[in-house]
């Protein structure tokens, strides 16, 4: 026997679609982009299936394929009864016998449906969602391809999901009716406003004795100083009112961007007069921001969000024709693009939080783009990371389908792959946790130098 013969061919990888007879042309669609990039691919064609014969080949091949592909749409969840719910369940009970973190299902949303109560089994909502309109391909679809023909069975983590999920079907007329709800609590007196009825800080720290004569007793209480100044500080500012705790916040997080955008080359430095006046115009959009909310103490938090807004345009303009390297993530402001107030609302609070953490973490790899995309679909927000020289792009859109959500994407400017992708509820308490689970997925992509 030879010793140049070809080795055996491997199997393909087969993946399992599993639709509802509605959504059939986005399936063939869909079953055409996988079987081009080299899958194989188990479809039923039939229009009308049936029997044993025909039900004991669909199991054997649910119990048998690599990945199973659920096909979630309106149309399913629409539907109280079909076929492919039992096949939904089959795929399901074969995670049980799988560890935590293997990548068998590959749930595919063909149009606006959200996850938030869909009407999925659990383990759907355990894994990540691939978007797919209409079924059409997409750079997130190709690069899930090219893993799963390089074999790679390790499901990425899933950000903690922020919703609780509700019932899908009322008890059975024999169970027993649940307990009465309990009544809501009292709401707070008109008068007060919404930050001093939260709960009321611990009172301030006692300031430290001083000790017994001993250098090594005065460098512990010096150290104590400094901890009660650093405790009594953060007492103060929770105690402060809410415009003053927004636009210290606001101040803060554009402080660290312009910290960041200081290149430590040997260049020389830009002369005295065209700094003074870009910390004039910073000066300047600051202070008219303060007087506006001090004037106003009783603003609303859309006023709010739009205060500083305004504030961090007339700081990107400063810095608009500043000279600095290309950083290795360029963030697009979340409100961008938004005309929906509720949805601007949101998306400014979290883009602060969101950036704040970014650059704290990455000081020198972080920017803010001075500029806003021609649009938000895939392709001008690739053009738009290029336009920059950045490897990698942040930004949000609004998913129009209803429910509302904040869609986050993280662009690779290289090939246009959607490294992470993330929608999130138009939930104003949930803004500090999102915050963390976007940097904490951000970070963890971003490659280091």
């Amino acid at each position: 026997m030879s010793s140049d013969a070809a080795p055996p061919l491997l199997p393909r990888p087969s993946v399992f679609i599993s639709y509802a007879s509605e959504d059939r042309a986005a399936a063939r669609t869909v079953r055409d982009a996988l079987s081009a990039s080299g899958l194989e691919v188990w479809y039923d064609e039939s229009e009308l299936g049936g029997g044993d014969a025909w039900d004991q080949k669909i199991r054997r091949q649910i119990r048998d394929c690599d990945y199973f592909m659920p096909m979630i749409s309106a149309a399913t969840e629409a539907r109280k009864e079909g076929y492919f719910r039992r096949e939904w369940r089959l795929a399901a009970e074969r995670t049980l016998d799988m560890a935590d973190d293997v990548m068998f299902l590959l749930p595919v949303v063909i149009d606006g449906t959200g996850e938030l109560g869909a009407r999925v089994p659990d383990k759907f909502l355990a894994v990540q969602w691939l978007r797919l309109p209409a079924g059409r391909s997409t750079p997130a679809l190709a690069a899930l391809c090219r893993r799963l023909l390089a074999g790679e069975h390790t499901a990425p983590p899933r950000p903690a999901a922020s919703f609780t999920r509700p019932p899908l079907r009322p008890p059975a007329s024999g169970a027993p009716p649940p307990p009465p709800l309990q009544p809501p609590p009292a709401p707070a007196p008109a008068a007060a406003p919404r930050e001093e009825a939260d709960h009321n800080p611990p009172p301030m720290p006692p300031f430290p004795p001083r000790p017994e004569k001993g250098s090594g007793h005065e460098i512990k209480f010096i150290a104590e100083i400094l901890w009660w100044v650093i405790t009594a500080a953060w007492l103060l500012l929770k105690r402060a009112p809410k415009w003053i705790r927004v636009l210290l916040s606001v101040w803060f997080v554009f402080f660290v961007f312009s910290r960041c955008d200081r290149s430590p080359s040997s260049e020389p430095r830009p002369p005295r007069e065209k700094k003074s006046a870009r910390a004039a115009q910073v000066d300047e959009a600051f202070k008219t921001a303060v007087e506006h909310a001090k004037a106003n103490p009783d603003l609303t938090g859309a006023e709010l969000a739009k205060l500083g807004s305004s504030f961090a345009r007339h700081l990107a303009a400063g810095l608009k024709d500043a000279k600095s390297p290309p950083r290795q993530l360029i963030v697009v402001p979340f409100s961008r693009g938004l005309t929906d107030p509720a949805a601007a609302q949101f998306a400014e609070t979290l883009f602060a939080s969101t950036f704040g953490h970014l650059a704290l973490a990455r000081s020198s790899a972080i920017g803010l783009s001075p500029a806003t995309p021609a649009a938000f679909t895939d392709d001008a927000l690739l053009e738009h990371a290029r336009k920059f020289s950045s490897p990698h792009l942040l930004a949000a859109r609004l998913m129009t389908v209803a429910p509302f959500e904040l869609e986050l994407l993280l662009v690779r400017s290289a090939d246009g792959t959607h490294l992470w992708t993330g929608t999130y509820p138009l939930d104003p308490g949930t803004t500090a946790s999102v915050a963390r689970q976007i940097s904490a997925e951000v970070l963890r992509l971003l490659p280091e130098k």
